[in-house]
């Protein structure tokens, strides 16, 4: 729930900074004990000097989360806007 929050208000916050649009939320199982969640928009992407760098209390809340969870959070960098993805065991 954490995970999902800080990445949805992130693209709240910053995707579509002259407007409204969409954001994303999908959570699959990709295997018998595997699952993939997603958060995208089509927004205005991540400047590259700025790349989620854990300085944020936010990405720094994200990363512990997704430690917990054996896990990561990854940037998709060829998606147009953002897309994270996390994928982690199913417990």
């Amino acid at each position: 729930g954490v995970i999902v929050t800080e990445l949805v208000t992130n693209a709240c916050k910053y995707a579509y900074p002259t407007g409204g649009g969409e954001v994303r939320v999908a959570l699959r199982r990709i295997d018998d004990d595997v699952f993939l969640l997603a958060v995208e928009d089509d927004g205005c992407g991540i400047p590259e000097d700025a790349v989620p760098r854990g300085t944020g209390l936010g990405t720094k809340l994200i990363r512990a989360m997704a430690q917990s969870l054996q896990s990561i959070v990854e940037y998709d960098p060829t998606h147009t806007g953002v897309r994270a993805t996390l994928r982690a065991a199913v417990r």
